[in-house]
């Protein structure tokens, strides 16, 4: 058997083996995915600190499905963080794809055992950035029948403590800030969103239109670090691979791509005019 054929037969065994050490072996601590940088979770710790007790938080949650696994563990431990404060949640989705995952985490919530009282669902309201400023003047009715829910429908914003934005889609946190923030009084815009959205987001942190602001996986990462969950600790389930398994991943990715690419200039001149 040539060299060849036992590299092409045997880089898949090696390729396992290195997952395998990186999954079971305790190296986390030594690949920090957390950044150092504690100006993020501070602002999350000021501004969650700065909500009264049993707030009620508004969560426009409108991330879509492909970017929504960079973010959901930050928003997972987020939703527990609220809940674990005495908070109560409030949700409603302006896009197909964000009501889909909101109905996912409600799921996920009821099933944890949340007391249904500290939950309302507003369903998904059709109509884009329109239905967005006809929120700002009138809630519909919840789907599901809880004190907090009618209130939230009769009060409107005045009854909604702060908001968060779990973006993904257009209708993300630039929206919310654009045309939400100029029609209700002093309601701060929290926001949890994939990279992608960064460039921006940033200068609506910078004017403090956005109070806190998590949008990198690092950032995500050190938020999460700083999380004391008691109570909450139920609702944030052990999930994703670890981080070294990860950097292996993306180490694998990065060799075969190379290899791709450096295959037809490797290849001699007449071997393609051979075939």
């Amino acid at each position: 058997m040539s060299k060849r054929a036992l590299l092409h037969r045997g880089a898949p065994l090696v390729l396992v083996a290195l997952l395998a050490v990186a999954i079971l072996l305790p190296l986390d601590d030594v690949l920090r995915l957390e950044s150092g940088d504690e100006t993020v979770s501070a602002r999350w710790s000021d501004a969650l600190d700065g909500l009264p007790e049993e707030s009620g938080i508004l969560v426009a949650f409108d991330a879509d499905l492909g970017t929504y696994a960079e973010i959901r563990p930050t928003v997972r431990v987020l939703l527990a963080d609220l809940l674990d404060r005495g908070g109560q949640l409030a949700f409603v989705s302006l896009t197909p794809e964000g009501r889909a995952l909101a109905v996912a985490e409600l799921g996920r919530l009821a099933r944890a055992d949340v007391n249904p009282r500290r939950l309302a669902d507003f369903g998904f309201l059709p109509g884009a950035e329109a239905a967005l400023v006809q929120l700002t003047r009138e809630f519909p009715e919840p789907i599901d029948d809880t004190a907090f829910g009618r209130g939230i429908a009769e009060g409107g914003f005045d009854r909604v403590d702060a908001i968060l934005v779990v973006g993904g889609n257009d209708l993300g946190p630039r929206s919310w800030v654009e045309q939400v923030a100029p029609r209700v009084d002093d309601v701060p815009i929290l926001a949890v969103a994939p990279t992608v959205l960064l460039p921006e987001l940033i200068p609506y942190t910078a004017t403090g239109q956005l109070e806190a602001l998590v949008a990198t996986p690092r950032d995500g990462a050190a938020y999460r670090a700083s999380v004391d969950l008691e109570n909450g600790q139920r609702l944030v389930p052990d999930e994703g691979p670890s981080v070294a398994a990860l950097v292996v991943g993306i180490l694998a990715a990065v060799l075969l791509l190379a290899q791709s690419l450096a295959g037809p200039l490797l290849r001699p001149r007449g071997a393609e005019s051979a075939r």
